[in-house]
Parts: C-alpha cells; structure tokens; sequence
C-alpha cells in the first residue's frame, strides 16, 4: 500500500495573521515602560548632580573659612603685646615687624632724653616706624604715651653687633623699660571688622588708618577678605572675643565666624578657632 503525504496549504489569511506586527495595546504598553525607565534615569542623574553641586558648593565654603581663619589668626600672632583691642564686630591691634633687647635706652627717672637707642642687631626693621618698649594695655599702646616712639629706620648705624637708630623728633625717653629689654619694631594699626546687611556680612581688613584713643569701628577703607558670614545662630555670634593674658596665662583671641554656603539660605560652615598671643612685653 502507498502512503501518499500531503503537505497541507494555508489560507492566505492565515499565513498573513502569522506574519502581522505588535498590537497597539504592547506598543503603549512599550512607550509608557520606557517612559518610567527615562524618568528614573533622569532623575538618577540629576540627584548626582544636585550631590556634585553640593559637595562643590560645601568645600568652596569651606575653603572661604579656611582662608578667612589663617589670615586673622596669623597675623594676630604678631601682635605688638598689649595692642589687642575689640569693640562691636571689630578687633584692632598692632603687628610686630620685628624685635630685639636694647643695649642703650633713655627711660624716664634712669636717663635724660637722648637722640637715639641701642639694640643688639636683629631683621631688618624697613617699614617700621615705631619703637615699643614695655605696653601693658590698650591705653599704652593707643593713648599716645612715651611707650610707643617714633624712630628712623633708615638711620641703622651698626658697630660689633650693636645697632643705633635716631628718634624721629629728638629728644627722647620711653616712659618705662622692658625686665626683660625688650623693644618692638612696628608701624601701624590693623583691624579685622564684620560689617554689612544680615543677608550679606562681609570680613573686612583694614590698615593705614592711624593711631587714634578711641578704636574706630570700622576704621576707614577696607579690603574684602570674606562673605556671607553669619552673625545670628541662637542669640547673637561674637566673631571677635579677646581673654587678656594673666601672670599665669596668655592671651588669647577666639574667632568664630559662620559662613552661609552660596545659594542657600539656612546652611553654613561654623569655623571655632583660638589664637594664642604672645605676653610678655
């Protein structure tokens, strides 16, 4: 017996419903999941850059705070002893250009007035102004006594090791001499001050001012060191407290500035930092 196979032919409808492409229902159903998958990814990127921005925005911040501190506390390192004075939002004192222990020194009560000193020969003092001997307080140092004297610096003359320099308006004494003999170099007065609006405080240097009795706050000009600083945290932020030095202790100054990050309006960077001063006069 023959077996005879036949292959069996589709209708053309069928082989056509075979062939037909997605239906509109899976073509939806395709958009509205890459829709979902496009709006995770996008807000994935952009959390990461909302997190860049921030990390940015923080070390900018921060590195404004570091520059800010080192540049107050190292100056306020050399400051002449008992020059540091504070007053509001400002903080003035008087830097050290150099130092030395004098060998001749017309003081009141031990010596007539005389046309110059003696020191033993140290840094150059080019700049200076000023000779210091012996300042206890403010009032030694701005009140205009025989503590602080004018001198020329461009009239060093050194011998073996000893320099002798001219006073400014000879004759001269100085008020008191030094246990020590120590003498100071300087020349002006330089203040720190936060000034400005609340939403905008400001860091300001100031220098070549002058000498004045009474601390000017700010003195006048000003160079921009800072901003964005916060002055209100709780109860108002001192920026600038100054603990005197005592027989046991030095002096010490206590910055504390609080700097609002760029673009916001509730989050800052708190810097503390104490700055030891030099005490003996």
């Amino acid at each position: 017996m023959k077996h005879h196979l036949f292959k069996q032919r589709l209708p053309v409808s069928s082989a056509f419903q075979q062939q037909r492409g997605a239906s509109l229902v899976e073509l939806v159903s395709v958009i509205v999941l890459l829709g979902v998958m496009g709006t995770g990814l996008i807000n994935f990127i952009a959390g990461g850059a909302e997190a860049y921005r921030e990390v940015v925005r923080r070390d900018e911040v921060a590195q404004i705070g570091r520059f800010a501190i080192e540049r107050v506390a190292r100056e306020l390192r050399s400051a002449l002893p008992g020059s540091v004075r504070t007053s509001s939002n400002c903080i003035e004192f008087v830097p050290v250009g150099a130092a030395s222990v004098y060998t001749e020194l017309p003081v009141a009560g031990l010596a007539s007035a005389a046309n110059t000193f003696s020191v033993v020969s140290s840094g150059s003092v080019a700049g200076m102004t000023r000779a210091a001997v012996y300042t206890l307080n403010a009032a030694d140092v701005y009140a205009g006594g025989n503590l602080l004297l004018g001198f020329n610096a461009s009239s060093a003359s050194t011998t073996a090791g000893e320099t002798t320099y001219t006073f400014s308006s000879p004759p001269q004494q100085f008020a008191e001499q030094s246990p020590g003999r120590r003498i100071f170099f300087v020349d002006e007065p330089v203040s720190f001050c936060v000034t400005g609006t609340v939403t905008n405080r400001v860091l300001n240097r100031y220098s070549d001012y002058g000498y004045s009795a009474v601390q000017a706050v700010p003195p006048s000009g000003g160079h921009l060191l800072a901003q964005f600083i916060q002055l209100v945290d709780g109860g108002v932020v001192q920026p600038f407290q100054f603990s005197a030095g005592t027989l046991q202790s030095n002096g010490t100054v206590h910055l504390d500035f609080r700097f609002l990050a760029r673009g916001t309006s509730s989050e800052w960077v708190r810097f503390s930092h104490d700055v030891v001063l030099q005490n003996v006069p």
